[in-house]
């Protein structure tokens, strides 16, 4: 069943989408905006310190010309986040006595 939602719930984002990219006259197919999205990227960059925490740091690429335009078709921000940074601690292991 809940493969069944979230197929219609896909097919309703899709085709919402689509309608609103084509009121402002954008009129390429899925497929070819999806092509389109796929050039910006979000890169993630992990290092370990000498504390022994992971710091992961976040960035997306800045978009091109074509994104931009969806963007701006759908009143969307160029980049979702400028920079996350997170410092994962170690874990600890907990030693469980058998007695």
């Amino acid at each position: 069943m809940a493969h069944l939602h979230l197929g219609l719930l896909a097919y309703w984002l899709v085709s919402t989408i689509r309608y609103q990219l084509k009121q402002k006259g954008f009129t390429s197919s899925w497929r070819e905006i999806v092509r389109i999205m796929n050039t910006q990227k979000c890169v993630t960059t992990s290092i370990e310190n000498v504390k022994s925490q992971t710091i992961s740091i976040r960035q997306c690429t800045e978009p091109n010309s074509k994104v931009k335009q969806i963007y701006d078709t759908m009143n969307y921000k160029y980049v979702p986040f400028w920079r996350k940074k997170s410092v994962v601690p170690p874990a600890e292991i907990l030693k469980i006595n058998s007695t």
